[in-house]
């Protein structure tokens, strides 16, 4: 028990407020239970099939069949009865998003005319996927009953299909596919190994995505298309080298495995870009409070801003807080990366030394939002006014936004705008247009001070995740840039 307190303290401290946190109990003060990884085997979230029909313009049909299958014996999950999934705390959603081109950005899913959402609820984001809740229970996923209903699926047998209108609004280019995502947790009751409950132990299975396209006329038999989108790092062969519920951090204490939003999400990076997006930032939580952090200037969400900046805790200069559900205050200065945080590579794939952390990055590549332009400075229980329109919302150029994570010094901000044309406050309009990053002239490949050389990093053998350098040579502030930059 005292080890599992040990391990929730860390995911709390590390990693469990990186996202959203727009659901969990971690940031409401009661305390979650325990996880029971040792089971999660047992459990595995498919998507089979994707169907769309665009049956009016600008709006697609989305019937997405799916199934619950335990690896461990091949047999398929009865979500309807099983206790994992009847009984209170199991929880199973469909989350359903849209991108132009690159960057899933969901735009218009809080309402298609982009105009501001003015109410007293807090939890309203400007680009959160759609969801449909509580697939379990009785009145959510509807039991296959023919293959007419779910088509291009094996067999029937606990086969179970949901159906969402959808209607994507076009940011910087036209919808051109989708991603679905399920994620949830069952509950340890009814296995073999589970402890006594109630409470019962969480079961954190790996979330699960699948893309598909949105085509202007039906799709008869499946909308699934592989992913159009290039791979940044790889979880399983880099990030689980950390998160891995085993290696030691610098205070002695395992690093846990990747679970946040109370259990819910876990495993999958394709899912957390779901929410993560380039124009989300945590204002759904802010507003006024005693802690004048609540309140202040919002912070961007952005994965590549985010993850970055979490990361980088020690190396700083400011600290990196996110107001989270309930408007939690989490702040990440205290985070250390385990290994040597210059090294790209320890996240990054490098494939034939062609990392995905290499500039220039992809023209298609969306700038991240600094302020939405929302009201939100009330005291609980006022009227908040929450801008969901992109267009609006001021952004930093997207190579400026990736390095600012870590290299948040002022003169290194002042770098990056002097000499690489990078901005801290335009519009999305403007990026590539009359605002141009020329960040790759200097750092690019083979350049005199590309990001291979500026980080030292030999080779993706040489300069792993598990790095034994000390990594106090790898935080040090003084290290943004050097003088000559300019």
């Amino acid at each position: 028990m005292n080890s599992m307190r040990s391990i929730s303290k860390l995911v709390h401290r590390c990693l469990l407020p990186a996202a959203l946190l727009l659901a969990g109990a971690a940031a409401t003060g009661q305390t979650a239970p325990p996880l029971a990884w040792e089971l999660a085997s047992q459990f595995k979230y498919r998507v089979e099939n994707v169907l769309v029909n665009a049956t009016v313009p600008g709006s697609w049909n989305v019937k997405v069949v799916f199934s619950v299958s335990n690896p461990v014996t091949g047999e398929i999950w009865d979500i309807k009865n099983a206790l994992p999934f009847q009984t209170t705390g199991a929880s199973l959603t469909l989350d359903i998003g849209w991108d132009p081109a690159a960057d899933i950005t969901n735009t218009g899913s809080a309402n298609t005319a982009l105009t501001p959402v003015v109410g007293t609820a807090l939890g309203v984001a400007a680009g959160a996927p759609l969801q449909l809740r509580n697939l379990q229970n009785a009145t959510g996923a509807n039991l296959c009953m023919s293959t007419a209903e779910c088509p291009g699926v094996p067999e029937l047998y606990n086969r179970f299909w949901v159906q969402r209108t959808i209607t994507p609004v076009g940011f910087v280019t036209a919808p051109k596919s989708g991603r679905l995502g399920i994620e949830g947790r069952p509950v340890c009751n009814g296995l073999l190994g589970c402890p006594s409950g109630p409470p019962y132990a969480n079961i954190p299975v790996r979330s699960e995505v699948a893309d598909f396209s949105l085509l202007a006329t039906a799709t008869p038999t499946s909308a699934l298309i592989a992913n159009p989108r290039r791979q940044i790092v790889d979880f399983d062969t880099k990030c689980k080298t950390c998160h891995n519920g085993t290696r030691l951090d610098r205070l002695g204490q395992p690093i846990p495995r990747l679970s946040l939003h109370g259990g819910n999400r876990n495993e999958n990076l394709g899912l957390c870009v779901m929410c993560h997006t380039p124009n989300q930032t945590d204002v759904p939580y802010r507003l006024t409070t005693a802690d004048a952090r609540t309140s202040a200037a919002e912070t961007p969400l952005d994965m590549k801003t985010m993850i970055h900046a979490i990361h980088a805790g020690g190396f700083r200069e400011k600290p990196f807080v996110v107001i989270g559900f309930n408007s939690s205050i989490n702040d990440f200065s205290a985070v250390r990366m385990p290994g040597e945080l210059r090294n790209c590579t320890a996240c990054h794939v490098d494939h034939g030394r062609k990392g995905s952390f290499e500039l220039p990055l992809s023209a298609a590549a969306l700038g991240t939002t600094l302020k939405t332009g929302s009201v939100y400075a009330v005291p609980a229980g006022g009227t908040r006014s929450i801008d969901v329109n992109p267009a609006n919302d001021l952004k930093i150029t997207p190579t400026a936004a990736t390095c600012s994570g870590c290299h948040d010094k002022a003169e290194a901000r002042s770098h990056m705008i002097r000499s690489g044309g990078a901005s801290f406050g335009t519009l999305q309009q403007n990026i590539g247009v009359t605002v141009k990053e020329r960040c790759a002239s200097c750092h690019g490949p083979g350049k005199d001070k590309d990001v291979r050389k500026k980080h030292e990093i030999r080779s993706t053998s040489t300069a792993s995740a598990g790095s034994t350098t000390d990594p106090r040579k790898t935080e040090r502030r003084g290290d943004d840039h050097d003088a000559d930059d300019d």
